[in-house]
């Protein structure tokens, strides 16, 4: 659409950009360093001169901002690397080559991932890594579009455990070479085109509008369409506020949103004002892919999409409010991502005009009154959303004239598809109204979610815990009922149940001036599970309607500490698995302080035994770690642990978990046992057994003996115990036995075995 370069490219070098999945790394980097990756496929050079002389037509035209060539290929599993680990698990790998490509993303045409299994998406210096990628995203098309890995080589890794029932589809349609970054793009630009004008997000617009603009600008997304080009576009609310994934982008950045790919709050935490010099990069990790279509339509140049993952709450993204009014503006203000760029801002003072351009129905900023005040727009902003005055989206952009002479506007128009006019059309998929009126309220104008705007009445409520003591069994709960509205609140009316049970009603009354908080006191809460739920909701406020239903509801929940034993001491099996040197683990009190540890350990798939002495009416925290992120089961190994007390009452037993994994027990007594069994604890394995079965005890002078029986009683063989036994049975038949352990001709305990 127009010509400038931007500061810095979409990726930082040595920085990871994760997609919707993340924070494990590919298990070839760990597992199969010492493999070399010899499926390589190599694409071909591309006419780089040629392409530039196409950019200097198309950067004119209301077209989404090209970076890449698309390539067309067809690469499956047959076309990749299969390893076969210890265990039986798989790792499929494929690298792609292009030369001198600045950036590769990847479109798959077949994408299906089994539950358990996982997709990684790197280059081989490891500098760039996308993915986690699980079941999660697979959607319904069978299509996925990735971000970019800015290499000229990626590395497309499918992980499968052994116990996945393999069904995986994967085949790659497209792979697109980047040939236009910061710097390429620079060098190739025209005289008088530098982009300089261009204000940083976090630049200040004015007074009026900067606190709209904190909110605004958490809307604001960047999407791959097509594979190859850069649009702009923003999430916007529905009369439901509930938060429905809707982005709103132009027409003519349309391709099959199945294949595309957004990106979030990219924001230049150093921000350059109009003014020459290089921006900071932020390499945010709020990536997310595909969508479907809702709505779209030329007349006025929108494209309604819904992105087919939920957003996750920590990204702590906007909604923008919008206003269907189609009531011409005093000003307008513009947030974009220029060519692919960083975010940036921009502001018209003296407010567009209605006009027919190109034929669409947009909103004109004009060359008569000098274009731009701050700021500009470029190609890669198509799409990008116009805000009004109050901080309401009222179209988004379709092309223009606008660009840089220097640090300062050329002066010439822009124009943006005008809201008001996309609300209605023929039927649901060329209009916008059913999609962000579902409930049908015919309202002109909605705020954002979360609000920016202070209504007059308006009551929010919230459920609050205490915090949580050691040993507790039982909890209180209150509901804080706050005014945010300018008016008085004097009376609502709060529904609330516990664990989705019968509900209750308060009729409070009383006084609350806007932002005041009262709690109301639940009083004394009992759970059989120990688990709390209370929902809340406030409705009637001073009688009325609430003016913003979208803060009247609340939930909570709360856990209460179930871990509560009787015992002198914790005992503690670790089963190793094949790396038994990731494995480490701590005994704490409440204090943090460490009262006992363990590993890293030197023998794999071995059981070592522990103990731990605890006393009663106090707490402790176990923790048990992995290095590398894997736990001890289930994908290099069958390791476990178990923690049990002095009756052998199991207290907490797994292995299948991340970094670490947490328990906390709590000493309510201590059992009374004689002394043999109070001190006891053995282990007889494997169970089944082959040749060999081993005895490891925590008894060290005492005299222990073993005695072997078959399935008849009959004694086949006998001997001494001494912390570690390994027993040969290869003698023996398969069948059924049983192994009894006897200290002082007492009979401790007795298992029953099977050999194979």
């Amino acid at each position: 659409m127009k010509n400038t370069f931007f500061f810095i490219f979409l990726l930082v070098a040595y920085s990871w950009s994760f997609g919707q999945g993340f924070n494990q790394h590919p298990k070839s980097w760990k597992f199969l360093k010492e493999d070399k990756l010899t499926a390589v496929y190599q694409l071909p050079e591309l006419d780089i001169n040629a392409l530039i002389e196409e950019d200097k037509v198309n950067d004119k035209l209301p077209l989404p901002w090209r970076f890449g060539v698309k390539h067309q290929v067809s690469l499956g599993l047959e076309n990749g690397q299969w390893s076969e680990l210890e265990n039986g698990d798989k790792i499929w790998r494929l690298k792609v080559y292009s030369p001198k490509a600045l950036s590769l993303n990847i479109i798959f045409d077949q994408f299906f991932l089994p539950e358990g299994s996982e997709l990684f998406l790197y280059d081989e210096s490891h500098e760039h890594l996308l993915g986690r990628y699980t079941s999660k995203e697979n959607q319904e098309s069978n299509r996925f579009g990735t971000w970019l890995i800015e290499s000229d080589n990626i590395v497309v890794e499918y992980y499968e455990p052994s116990s996945v029932s393999s069904n995986v589809q994967l085949n790659i349609e497209s792979i697109t070479h980047g040939y236009r970054n910061a710097d390429s793009f620079k060098s190739q630009k025209s005289l008088n085109s530098s982009g300089d004008c261009n204000l940083d997000v976090d630049c200040s617009i004015g007074s009026d509008w900067d606190p709209l603009k904190e909110l605004n600008k958490k809307s604001v997304g960047i999407l791959i369409s097509g594979g190859s080009s850069f649009c702009s576009g923003a999430l916007v609310n529905n009369t439901a506020n509930d938060q429905k994934p809707y982005f709103l982008t132009a027409n003519h950045c349309y391709s099959n949103p199945a294949n595309w790919s957004f990106k979030f709050e990219w924001i230049s935490p150093n921000p350059i004002c109009a003014m020459s010099g290089p921006g900071i990069d932020s390499a945010t990790t709020k990536v997310i892919s595909g969508a479907t279509l809702r709505a779209r339509n030329s007349n006025t140049d929108f494209c309604l999409v819904e992105i087919n993952s939920a957003i996750p709450p920590s990204w702590d993204l906007t909604w923008v409010g919008w206003d269907k009014s189609d009531v011409s503006p005093t000003y307008v203000v513009g947030i974009h991502h220029p060519r692919g760029d960083i975010m940036k801002v921009c502001r018209d003072d003296s407010g567009p005009i209605k006009a027919t351009n190109a034929g669409a129905q947009t909103w004109e900023i004009t060359a008569a009154d000098g274009g731009w005040e701050m700021g500009v727009t470029e190609g890669g902003s198509s799409g990008s959303p116009l805000f009004d005055q109050n901080g309401k989206v009222i179209g988004q952009l379709y092309g223009g004239g606008a660009a840089c002479v220097g640090t300062v506007d050329n002066g010439l128009n822009d124009y943006y598809g005008r809201l008001g006019l996309s609300w209605d059309g023929a039927s649901a998929s060329e209009r916008l109204k059913d999609w962000l009126d579902p409930i049908n309220s015919n309202v002109n104008t909605i705020e954002s979610y979360p609000p920016f705007q202070v209504f007059s009445i308006d009551a929010s409520t919230s459920v609050q815990f205490p915090e949580a003591v050691c040993g507790q069994t039982t909890t209180t709960a209150s509901i804080r009922l706050q005014n945010r509205g300018t008016n008085d609140l004097t009376s609502a009316t709060i529904i609330w149940s516990l664990n989705a049970g019968p509900s209750s009603t308060i009729n409070w009354v009383g006084n609350l001036s806007q932002n005041q908080t009262e709690d109301i006191q639940l009083g004394l809460l009992s759970s059989a599970n120990g688990t709390y739920v209370v929902d809340a909701a406030v409705s009637f406020p001073n009688g009325s309607v609430d003016e913003f239903p979208g803060n009247d509801e609340s939930s909570e929940s709360l856990s209460l500490f179930q871990n509560s034993f009787s015992t002198t001491k914790v005992y503690l099996d670790v089963l190793t698995d094949n790396y038994s040197e990731e494995t480490t683990w701590e005994f704490r009190d409440l204090n943090g302080t460490v009262l006992n540890q363990g590993g890293p350990y030197t023998t794999d798939a071995t059981h070592f035994l522990d103990t731990m002495d605890v006393v009663v009416g106090e707490c402790y925290e176990f923790e048990i770690f992995d290095s590398e992120n894997d736990g001890v089961c289930c994908v290099f190994g069958n390791g476990s642990y178990q923690l049990t007390t002095d009756n052998n009452t199991l207290i907490k037993q797994g292995g299948d978990f991340n970094s670490s994994e947490l328990t906390e027990i709590y000493i309510s007594g201590a059992v009374g046992l004689n002394k043999e069994s109070k001190k006891f604890k053995t282990l007889i394995f494997p169970n089944p057994f082959n040749d060999l079965l081993t005895i490891k005890t925590n008894l060290s002078n005492d005299f222990l003996e073993y005695k072997l029986q078959n399935s008849i009683g009959q004694e086949i063989k006998r001997g001494v115990v001494n912390k570690t036994e390994n027993i040969d049975v290869s003698m023996f038949s398969k069948g059924i036995y049983f192994i009894q352990l006897i200290s002082e001709s007492r009979v401790l305990e007795t298992q029953k075995l099977i050999k194979q």
